[in-house]
C-alpha cells in the first residue's frame, strides 16, 4: 500500500530537492519574513507595522482596496486563494505571494486515496460530527491496511478521547485496541459510547465473547513505562508481540511522544499519526530531528510562530465576512493599546495581558469590557472617546491596513507548519533506518480533505 508512495511528497517546484535542501528553503524564507510572522496584533498601530511593508506593496494594496469599494474584504481575502491572479501585483509582492503558494507542502488528497474510502458502521457513529466521521473513516482504514501489511493485530490509540477512532478499529476492523487517555472524564465518556454501540448491535454487556477487543484506560504512556502499562492492561502480551501506536489529531507534545514511543520502544513497530495544536508544543516536542536541533540557534520557531501555524488561510475565502469579523477583536485590541499608550497606562513594548474578551461587534463595548478586565475606572476611556478614536482610525483606513497585513501574515502559516512537519518526518526517517527490517520507512502525506480537516497530514512509519 505504501510501496507506491513517495516517502515525502515535496512541492512540484522543489521535487528534485532532498528533504534537507527543502527544509533549508523553508527556513530561509521563514527568516526573511521573521518580522511579519512575529507581528502581534496589539502592536499593529503603536509599532507602525503597516509601514514595514515596502511602499510599492502598500500603494498597490490600498489601490486595490479602493477599486473594490464595498467588496474590499473579498478583494483582500482573494490573496489567500490558489486561483488568485498574482500578475496584477508589483514584482516584489508577486514574488512573495507566489513563494508562499509554491513553497508550502502540498495538502491536496490524491484521487487514489479518495477512491479507497470505506464507510464505517452506523452503530458507532454516536457523538461524531461530519468532520470526525470523515477523519475516522480514512484513518481507521489506513491503520487496518498498515497493520495487515505488517501482520499486526494490536493497536494503542493515544489521546483516544471519546474513542471514535478506537471503536472503528475494534468494531469494524476486528483489531485489539488499547485506548489510552489522560482524562478519566474522556475515558468514562468513551465507555458510554461503547455501551450504546453494543446495544445497537444487540450484544449484551455480559456476553464478552461477542464483544470487540477494546479497553479504555486512563494512563500516561511514555517510552519508560510502556512495558509496564501493556503488561497491566494486556497481560497476555508477550515480548514478541508488536504494537501499532496511533493518534488522531493528537494535541501539542502528544504527537512527539507517540513518535518517541515508536523510536525508543521495542514493543512498538509501527506508527500512524495525525497531529494538531502546534501552539501547545514545547521545546521537548520541537525540534525533533537531529538536523534541525543542530540549527536551533539559527532559527527560532517560538510560540507566536507556532500559533500562526495553526491558521488555515486556504479556508478564509469561503468564510468571507465571517473571517473578517473574527479579525475585529484583534483590530480592537490594537486600537485599545494605542489609547492606553497615549494615556501612559501601558508600556509600548509591554502591553497588559487581557486574556480572552468576549467577541464584540462594536469597539465601545470592547473597551468597556477591557477596562473592567484591567481593573481600570470606567471613565479611563469614555464611550465618546472610544467612539471618536474608532471613527478616526476608520477614516485613516487603519482597519483596511490591519486586515491586509493580517491576511498577508496568515499566508505564512503553511510555511511554518511545513517546517514542523518536515522536522517530524526527518525524525521518523532516522528512527526507522536504525531497523534491519526491509519494510522499514517513514511516509508523510495528506490523508483528509483539506476543506473538511485543515490538519490533514498523516505520518506512517515502520521499523
Amino acid at each position: 500500500m505504501l510501496d507506491t508512495r513517495t516517502p515525502l511528497p515535496l512541492p512540484s517546484k522543489y521535487s528534485n530537492d532532498t528533504p534537507e535542501q527543502y527544509l533549508e528553503r523553508l527556513m530561509s524564507f521563514y527568516k526573511e519574513y521573521h518580522w511579519l510572522i512575529h507581528v502581534l496584533a496589539f502592536n499593529f498601530v503603536t509599532q507602525k507595522e503597516w509601514e514595514k511593508f515596502p511602499l510599492e506593496w502598500r500603494e498597490a494594496l490600498m489601490e486595490r482596496i479602493e477599486d473594490a469599494g464595498d467588496d474590499w474584504t473579498i478583494a483582500i481575502l482573494d490573496l489567500t486563494s490558489v486561483k488568485s491572479d498574482y500578475s496584477i501585483w508589483p514584482e516584489s509582492l508577486r514574488t512573495y505571494l507566489e513563494t508562499v503558494r509554491d513553497l508550502a507542502l502540498p495538502r491536496d488528497v490524491d484521487e487514489a486515496t479518495l477512491q479507497q474510502q470505506r464507510n464505517i458502521s452506523k452503530h458507532i457513529l454516536g457523538g461524531m460530527s461530519d468532520k470526525k466521521i470523515h477523519e475516522v473513516k480514512f484513518m481507521s482504514q489506513l491503520i487496518k491496511d498498515v497493520a495487515d501489511e505488517r501482520g499486526i493485530t494490536s493497536v494503542i490509540d493515544l489521546g483516544s478521547g471519546q474513542g471514535y477512532l478506537s471503536r472503528a478499529l475494534a468494531f469494524d476492523y476486528g483489531l485489539e485496541v488499547l485506548a489510552v487517555d489522560m482524562s478519566e472524564i474522556q475515558t468514562q465518556g468513551a465507555v458510554r459510547f461503547d455501551k450504546k454501540a453494543l446495544k445497537s448491535q444487540g450484544i449484551k454487556e455480559e456476553d464478552e465473547e461477542q464483544q470487540p477487543s477494546l479497553k479504555h484506560v486512563t494512563e500516561k504512556i511514555t517510552p519508560e513505562n510502556i512495558a509496564q502499562v501493556l503488561a497491566k492492561w494486556s497481560p497476555e502480551s508477550s515480548d514478541d508481540k508488536k504494537w501499532l501506536v496511533t493518534g488522531l489529531h493528537t494535541c501539542g507534545d502528544l504527537s512527539p511522544m507517540i513518535f518517541n514511543l515508536f523510536a525508543q520502544s521495542k514493543e512498538v513497530s509501527c506508527v500512524v499519526n495525525v497531529g494538531c495544536c502546534y501552539n501547545a508544543l514545547t521545546t521537548s516536542g520541537f525540534p525533533m530531528s537531529d538536523y534541525l536541533k543542530e540549527k536551533k540557534d539559527l532559527i527560532k520557531v517560538g510560540s507566536t510562530a507556532r500559533v500562526l501555524s495553526c491558521h488555515s488561510p486556504s479556508r478564509w475565502v469561503d468564510e468571507g465576512e465571517q473571517c473578517i469579523k473574527a479579525f475585529d477583536n484583534y483590530y480592537f485590541r490594537a486600537l485599545l493599546q494605542e489609547m492606553l499608550v497615549e494615556r501612559n497606562l501601558s508600556d509600548i513594548n509591554d502591553p497588559p495581558r487581557l486574556g480572552r474578551i468576549k467577541q464584540n461587534k462594536e469597539f465601545v463595548p470592547f473597551v468597556k469590557a477591557s477596562l473592567k478586565r484591567l481593573k481600570l475606572p470606567d471613565d479611563t476611556i469614555t464611550p465618546e472617546e472610544a467612539e471618536l478614536h474608532y471613527l478616526e482610525s476608520k477614516k485613516k483606513q487603519v482597519d483596511k491596513q490591519f486586515v491586509t497585513l493580517w491576511t498577508l501574515r496568515g499566508l505564512l502559516a503553511p510555511i511554518v507548519e511545513s517546517i514542523i512537519l518536515v522536522d517530524r518526518w526527518l525524525y521518523l526517517r532516522d528512527a526507522a533506518q536504525q531497523s534491519h527490517d526491509e519494510r522499514k520507512g517513514a511516509f508523510m502525506y495528506p490523508l483528509f480533505d483539506l476543506s473538511a480537516s485543515p490538519r490533514n497530514v498523516v505520518f506512517v512509519a515502520s521499523k
